[in-house]
């Protein structure tokens, strides 16, 4: 079960079954077989779990989140930390919660989901759907800077 779990994590729910394409006009909604009974679980890599700690984010890695810099004395958030309550880094800056969480970052990885795979299986999944993965600034990914590289903060 780990090994299939981990494949369809790498192969990021590519089909090797053949299907005709669909004309422009014609929806295609079939549903690929392998995925029928699939228990889903979505994992946000980045705050999912921190598998390895050397490729923790870095002030330089959020460099271009917003058009603020990153604020002195940044460093990744505490993982048992309040939600609601600033770091140290974010308090200093004098804004509020909202004004200084979007450059908060916990270091998930992929490590982090590979080594609690069987956690994964003893809840049931058989499917996992990853957010966004590629390089980019942001906690959730979704502004790649690049579609060819997985973020350097989620492994190499």
């Amino acid at each position: 079960m780990r090994a299939a779990l981990l494949s369809l994590l790498l192969a990021g729910g590519c089909s090797s079954e053949s299907h005709r394409q669909p004309a422009a006009t014609e929806p295609n909604l079939a549903v690929p077989a392998w995925s029928q009974d699939a228990i889903w679980y979505q994992i946000f890599v980045e705050r999912f779990r921190n598998g390895d700690p050397s490729n923790d984010p870095t002030p330089h890695d959020i460099e271009g989140v917003t058009a603020e810099r990153t604020p002195d004395g940044w460093r990744p958030t505490p993982w048992s930390q309040d939600w609601y309550r600033q770091e140290p880094w974010a308090a200093a800056t004098g804004k509020d919660f909202y004004g200084t969480v979007q450059f908060r970052r916990y270091g998930g990885d992929l490590q982090g989901v590979i080594d609690r795979l069987d956690y994964l299986q003893d809840l049931g999944v058989t499917a996992l759907f990853l957010n966004p993965v590629n390089d980019a600034p942001s906690l959730h990914k979704y502004d790649a800077r690049s579609y060819h590289h997985i973020d350097r903060n989620f492994g190499p």
